[in-house]
């Protein structure tokens, strides 16, 4: 967390900030500047995956989750790759079918950390299988002993440079492709996590905590408004966080959810409001034409840090969700912003323009 705050602070330009309330000003703006804590727990569920590995390198990665656009899909076919030492090029992913390997829902930041637990340990028994062939007697890299043994480039490959292609491999195994069905249960998870699974009854958010360890991702957000001295206008010009969600399998798509989180923070700080019509008892702004979200205009710099973090407590995988860290500690640094430009301590959201008048 302290590496968060160092790297967006700098980010930032916290040293900058006049620390009086009200002492900042731009023309007829007032300006603010608030920070805040990102704090989401850590957690997975039980999942399974089935991975095919062929002769010629092609991998089929199979798993029940859905793809909602957080990127799973991607990031279970780099899992793949990864253990495998194959290129993307060489990876087809099926997702999204009851039929297959049942996941856990696709939400509560769990994705990730449960499907990619579940593609490297079905990776893994391949590769096990893989290295006592080829290091058998007769095999292609006969006698290595106990020399390390990595898939890289389609090979196996030990630590003395010594390699084997892969159809070699399957040629003195007799075989044209190997498939390991593998299923992953978190610490913590109750004993009959898999059996719920296949019931589809999976229990959400298992394996958060353990005996030994409690697990947290973290981040730290700074935010910059903008409050017009005589409408009392709010506007976020900028905002910078910096975040250590374990491993970061895509920078593309994690950079991506904590952007969105970021402003969907800033929707939940000064834009969404659900209002009843106690008389009939029926939402009144119930589409997005009266639900007020941001929009292009709203929304100005967003710059997200990816602080490197290894945890290998988490999970086989050493990741962590991310997918809603973005949005935890917007709202507070919003707020924060606002009474610095103003001196105004605002405790409720959203925060409007009728909260600063007076």
């Amino acid at each position: 967390l302290i590496k968060c705050y160092d790297q967006a602070s700098e980010a930032f330009g916290w040293s900058k900030r006049d620390p009086k309330v009200g002492s900042m000003r731009d023309g007829d703006w007032l300006v603010g500047m608030g920070c805040a804590t990102a704090i989401y727990p850590t957690a997975a569920a039980p999942c399974a995956a089935r991975v095919r590995l062929t002769a010629d390198g092609e991998v089929r990665v199979q798993c029940g989750s859905h793809e909602i656009g957080t990127g799973v899909r991607t990031i279970a076919g780099q899992m793949a790759a990864e253990r495998l030492g194959v290129g993307m090029d060489k990876i087809s992913v099926e997702m999204g079918d009851s039929a297959l390997p049942p996941a856990p829902v696709s939400g509560g930041s769990i994705s990730t950390a449960s499907v990619c637990s579940a593609v490297m340990k079905a990776c893994d028994a391949i590769r096990g299988k893989l290295f006592a062939a080829a290091a058998g007697r007769g095999a292609p890299l006969a006698g290595s002993g106990n020399a390390k043994l990595d898939l890289k480039g389609e090979e196996v490959v030990t630590e003395t440079g010594k390699s084997a292609k892969l159809a070699d491999v399957f040629k003195a195994m007799q075989v044209g492709a190997i498939e390991e069905y593998a299923e992953f249960a978190p610490k913590g998870s109750s004993p009959e996590a898999l059996s719920k699974l296949y019931a589809g009854q999976s229990e959400f958010h298992g394996g958060e905590n353990d005996e030994d360890s409690v697990k947290y991702a973290f981040g730290a957000e700074f935010v910059e408004v903008r409050i017009n001295s005589y409408t009392r206008e709010i506007r976020v010009p900028r905002i910078v966080g910096a975040f250590a969600a374990g491993r970061i399998m895509n920078t593309r798509t994690a950079r991506s959810q904590l952007m969105g989180g970021m402003i969907w923070g800033i929707g939940q700080a000064l834009h969404e409001a659900t209002k009843i019509d106690q008389r009939h008892a029926r939402y009144v702004n119930r589409d997005l034409q009266d639900y007020l979200v941001p929009v292009n205009a709203d929304i100005k710099q967003v710059d997200v840090i990816l602080v490197p973090e290894i945890d290998h407590q988490v999970n086989p995988a050493g990741v962590k969700g991310l997918g809603e860290l973005g949005n935890v500690g917007t709202a507070a640094a919003v707020a924060s912003a606002v009474y610095h430009a103003t001196g105004k301590r605002i405790r409720d959201l959203p925060i409007r323009i009728d909260d600063l008048i007076g």
